[in-house]
């Protein structure tokens, strides 16, 4: 475990990365989606009816924490969502919220937020790659990336069968919808 953020910055090579304004609203959707990560982990935390809801919380939201210090030193204090307070709550209660009703929706509620967030990730590095631009930006991106991933595989191979459910169909719907509002909603503000 990666405890300081010089240890943090190098493994991810972001000790050195230099922000352009071009994609300055990115980072801003970025840091307020691992802020609303690592809240989503903390809300989970708070299952004490579930071991497997708490380690999973501990194990997913110490990664969450390090993307987290990533994206605070690379988007300086003024370059932030003004909302920040929000993307705490909605976290918070979109973690404990999938806790309250068990396992199986936390699991399938992660899955669906890390694949919507491995495909706002994966907007962004394939601009960057087309660009041929920001080079440290780009494979902090693409680690960042693929934790993401492997976090949504995590959860998929921990979820029993979903196939026919129209409760937890229609919570991943609301989950990808809400995510996607506040992604628009943080480049802006």
């Amino acid at each position: 475990m990666y405890t300081n953020e010089a240890e943090i910055l190098k493994r991810y090579g972001a000790a050195n990365v230099v922000l352009t304004a071009d994609v300055t609203e990115w980072l801003r959707s970025d840091h307020a989606g691992e802020t609303g990560a690592v809240w989503i982990y903390k809300g989970a935390a708070f299952a004490f009816w579930s071991k497997k809801i708490q380690e999973m919380a501990l194990e997913h939201g110490e990664t969450e924490r390090q993307h987290l210090v990533v994206m605070n030193h690379i988007l300086q204090p003024s370059q932030r969502s003004k909302l920040i307070f929000l993307w705490k709550i909605m976290g918070f209660g979109l973690g404990f919220t999938a806790a309250f009703f068990g396992y199986r929706i936390f699991c399938y509620t992660i899955n669906v937020v890390e694949t919507f967030v491995e495909k706002h990730y994966g907007e962004q590095i394939k601009l960057l790659e087309e660009r041929r631009s920001n080079p440290d930006l780009l494979m902090v991106l693409k680690k960042c990336c693929e934790e993401e991933v492997e976090h949504k595989e995590d959860a998929f191979a921990r979820i029993p069968e979903i196939k026919g459910n129209v409760f937890i169909q229609f919570w991943g719907f609301v989950v990808k919808f809400f995510s996607g509002i506040a992604v628009s909603i943080a480049k802006k503000i």
